[in-house]
């Protein structure tokens, strides 16, 4: 019995010191993380505190961002972001400089559906791409429509055909969802969608 009980306790003393050995791995690293979260950290502050830009002329007015973006409060990737810019959307283009990573950065401001905070902000310009006739019809947003075309406020396509268009009293803007034969879904401010042909679609003017 004695003999037993020795054993469970050499046992027990072994799962402890196993776990204790495990805890302290676990706290070393998990401070070790930290440090070099911390040191981050402070390598960002001090890019920040050292912003240097060289405002520069810059031709192009708008700018097609073809993949799923960023634009950032500061020209510091990885710094603050302010709002993703989604696939295949024209940006206008407020102002441009050179920056102490050597890159070009565009001051830009970006379409918004909901609240209309935080959309304008920094993102470099080699995310970007010049809008070209040859890469126009790529655009998903902004697109608009004139005073006047018939909608179609529907949930599916397939509801297009026993429904009745209505009229736009306005010019509206907004966003391509998706393409269903010759209609497109879209989707404008105020969390309003709907369906339209596509050839009543007016896409942004080349340069």
């Amino acid at each position: 019995m004695k003999k037993s009980l020795l054993v469970l306790i050499f046992l027990l003393s072994i799962v402890v010191s196993i776990t204790g050995c495990s805890n302290q791995t676990n706290l070393n690293s998990r401070i070790q993380t930290l440090e070099n979260e911390n040191k981050e950290l402070y390598m960002k502050l001090d890019q920040v505190n050292t912003v240097s830009m060289l405002f520069q002329d810059y031709k192009d007015k708008q700018r097609l961002v073809l993949k799923e973006s960023q634009i950032y409060v500061l020209p510091i990737q990885g710094l603050v972001q302010l709002r993703p810019i989604e696939p295949n959307t024209v940006i206008q283009v407020l102002d441009a400089a050179q920056c102490q990573d050597q890159q070009l950065w565009l001051y830009v401001s970006i379409p918004v559906y909901d609240t209309p905070i935080n959309f304008k902000g920094w993102i470099p310009e080699s995310e970007t791409i010049k809008l070209t006739k040859d890469n126009i019809k790529q655009v998903q947003g902004d697109v608009y429509l004139k005073e006047g075309t018939p909608i179609y406020e529907v949930i599916g396509f397939n509801d297009i055909s026993s429904s009745t268009s209505t009229k736009i009293t306005n010019e509206i803007r907004g966003r391509i969802l998706k393409r269903e034969g010759s209609f497109v879904n879209l989707m404008s401010p105020g969390g309003r969608d709907f369906w339209v042909d596509e050839k009543y679609l007016i896409f942004p003017k080349v340069e």
